[in-house]
């Protein structure tokens, strides 16, 4: 599991130091901004590796956007679908994750190491490749003062050769 964050986080990357910061910034006081206070405009350095991820009443949570990076690398869009749609040892992993996140208020890191399926652009070849990641969530109201959404980004600690390919 990640390590939750009290003050000034020790992330890796400065893409999410950065992202710390702006939502740091959009707090203004209080435990967390609310979701009306991230300016999409604003989110540009970020916005493929994204999620925005809403926490239901019944307990499961939704994605209510899915990165095209990591549509890119899992080869599926999971806008739309639920955490519960995943594989169930995935699910499981992600559930525990954000359900920390939303009840301690308070924004997680972790870094994770994952395989991924690549297929060359005539289709003829396929191989597999490790890539380490460095994810953080960052907690969100949604108009009062409960944590009902999660602003997560992923970044691959050093990119593969495959990102620079396309």
């Amino acid at each position: 599991m990640g390590r939750m964050l009290e003050g000034a986080p020790q992330l890796t990357l400065e893409t999410l130091q950065a992202l710390y910061a702006y939502w740091a910034g959009k707090r203004q006081g209080r435990a967390m901004p609310d979701r009306a206070d991230i300016d999409p405009i604003e989110m540009k350095p970020w916005l493929g590796n994204l999620m925005l991820v809403e926490r239901r009443d019944d307990g499961d949570y939704i994605y209510r956007l899915y990165g095209s990076t990591f549509v890119n690398q899992f080869k599926v869009d999971m806008t739309g679908k639920r955490v519960n749609e995943l594989p169930a040892q995935q699910a499981e992993l992600l559930r525990t994750e954000y359900d920390a996140v939303v009840h301690s208020r308070m924004p997680m890191s972790r870094r994770y190491t994952a395989t991924f399926d690549y297929t060359s652009r005539d289709k003829r070849s396929t191989w597999q490749v490790e890539r380490s990641w460095e994810r953080l969530a960052l907690p969100l109201t949604a108009g009062g003062e409960d944590c009902r959404m999660l602003l997560v980004a992923a970044f691959p600690l050093e990119p593969a050769q495959e990102d620079r390919l396309s």
